[in-house]
């Protein structure tokens, strides 16, 4: 969620280049409740089964095998996974945003940044 974030912060608006961030925490946060059991309301158990097809390179459907109501806390759990991810980021980046701003200006001049060009600029602030 930290570019997302960052452009809200930043920008005042959030551009569709943030939009896979949304995508990836809402599949993580999927995961954690469906597959790895990390949902209290839920508990360590694993939801629907997906069936891959044999000679494509792509994920097949995938069987419900739980209620409408669970379902529903799915979605819920799901949905409060991403915005805490989303709260956290929001607290995390407010509170670094000189760093933000610097590494900001860099990627403006740079477009990409080394992960040691980033420690610089972190160790820097």
């Amino acid at each position: 969620m930290g570019g997302r974030v960052a452009e809200e912060i930043v920008f005042g608006d959030v551009t569709s280049g943030a939009s896979n961030d949304l995508e990836r925490a809402s599949e993580i946060a999927r995961e954690m409740v469906t597959r790895l059991g990390m949902s209290k309301k839920l508990g360590p158990l694993t939801y629907g089964k997906k069936q891959q097809l044999q000679f494509l390179a792509h994920q097949g459907v995938e069987e419900r095998n739980y209620s409408e109501e669970t379902a529903r806390l799915i979605d819920s759990e799901v949905k409060a996974l991403v915005e805490e991810g989303y709260q956290r980021a929001t607290k995390i980046l407010n509170e670094k945003r000189k760093i933000l701003d610097k590494l900001a200006a860099e990627l403006e001049k740079k477009e990409v940044l080394s992960g040691e060009e980033v420690d610089e600029i972190i160790k820097e602030s």
